[in-house]
């Protein structure tokens, strides 16, 4: 990536590093290769999720997470310093000085363990936090074949699901709705619903900016109790699963395509703006859109273009595999070039628009992450 102006603000649009924190899962090759970079010689295998502008701390395996900046801040006191430039004011007055996402690209080198992650209400009575982990997963790309997992194909009773978990077994996955996924796929992942990754997936992941899973399955990956049950016991800890059924047309309503959109649009279904938004940008090398304002993180998948600061005519050189933050302050964005960008931004404040709007529905079937 290049600068092609020397104007500069402050905050301005800047590269993400690298962040990848050691993992009990294997993965991390693909990541590399998605942003150009070689595999370290003392590549260990086991960084499968890049964590990108994240103020959030892992919940075991060492801790770490938080990003750091080119000029050695860490992104926490950075947003403490100058919260209305990173966030704009709209979002600091309702949220304060908290961006309300974590932005992953994640590596399965594995399939990872079935698990799940507890709403807000749970977190808040039991764990002290504000947050839940509502996730979703932007497919940018899948093995032929890879599957991933999400809810039960049919409700179990309490005694059944601790069963279950008692047992260690691959009856687990099983009881779970398989998935076949491919390059393009959206499915948001609510709070609650049991769900794993298979091998062989690429993809950006949003989700409310915690570390906190419930390992259902747990044995296999060598992690501890302590661990998988966030420190409580497991009966407690299971409450936060969801046991109903999620029938085909409940899988429906959480899934669609980003690549479906030309333009500008929205990348996932409208019930994700609870928690967050994320938005596809694809041009063909015709024109330019102008984005609006707003922390987002920036991840190119494919092409090459700029990106231009409305305000002051700022300009950066983008391609497939750079990594981008954008703070509110650096105003409103023109994306031109033969480009596709996702940005993952924070929830919207109430009372303010969603950026885009969601377009009329379509006929089309209805921790680690």
């Amino acid at each position: 990536m290049t600068t092609t102006s020397p104007i500069s603000r402050t905050p301005a649009p800047a590269a993400l590093q690298l962040n990848t924190p050691h993992r009990f899962y294997r993965g991390g090759e693909r990541i590399l290769a998605f942003r150009g970079l070689p595999v370290p010689e003392d590549f260990d295998g086991h960084r499968p999720e890049d964590w990108l502008a994240s103020t959030t701390h892992l919940f075991a395996e060492g801790g770490g997470g938080v990003t750091q900046l080119d000029d050695g801040m860490t992104l926490p006191a950075a947003l403490a310093a100058d919260a209305e430039g990173w966030l704009g004011a709209a979002h600091v007055a309702q949220f304060g000085a908290e961006p309300q996402l974590l932005t992953k690209l994640l590596d399965s080198g594995e399939r990872l363990p079935v698990h799940s992650h507890p709403d807000r209400t749970f977190a808040a009575r039991h764990l002290d936090c504000d947050h839940g982990k509502t996730e979703a997963w932007l497919i940018l790309d899948a093995a032929p074949g890879a599957t991933v997992w999400l809810g039960f194909g049919d409700g179990l009773e309490t005694d059944e699901l601790a069963a279950l978990v008692d047992a260690q077994d691959e009856r687990l996955l099983a009881a779970l709705n398989p998935i076949e996924v491919s390059r393009g796929d959206a499915i948001l992942v609510p709070a609650g619903q049991p769900h794993a990754i298979g091998a062989g997936v690429l993809l950006v992941e949003l989700q409310e900016p915690t570390d906190l899973s419930v390992m259902l399955e747990h044995e296999r990956f060598g992690l501890e109790e302590a661990h998988a049950f966030l420190g409580l016991p497991r009966a407690t800890a299971l409450e936060s699963v969801v046991r109903d059924a999620l029938p085909p047309a409940g899988i429906a309503a959480l899934r669609r395509r980003w690549t479906d959109t030309r333009g500008v649009g929205p990348a996932l279904p409208s019930q994700a703006e609870e928690f967050f938004r994320a938005q596809v940008v694809r041009l063909d090398g015709d024109g330019s859109v102008v984005v609006d304002r707003g922390f987002a993180v920036t991840v190119v998948v494919e092409g090459r273009g700029t990106l231009t600061t409305e305000d002051d005519g700022s300009s950066l050189d983008i391609a497939a595999g750079d990594v981008l933050l954008t703070p509110h302050g650096a105003g409103d964005l023109r994306i031109a070039g033969d480009v596709t960008v996702l940005r993952c931004l924070p929830p919207t404040p109430v009372g303010r628009p969603t950026v885009p709007s969601d377009p009329p529905p379509t006929d089309r079937a209805s921790g680690p992450s």
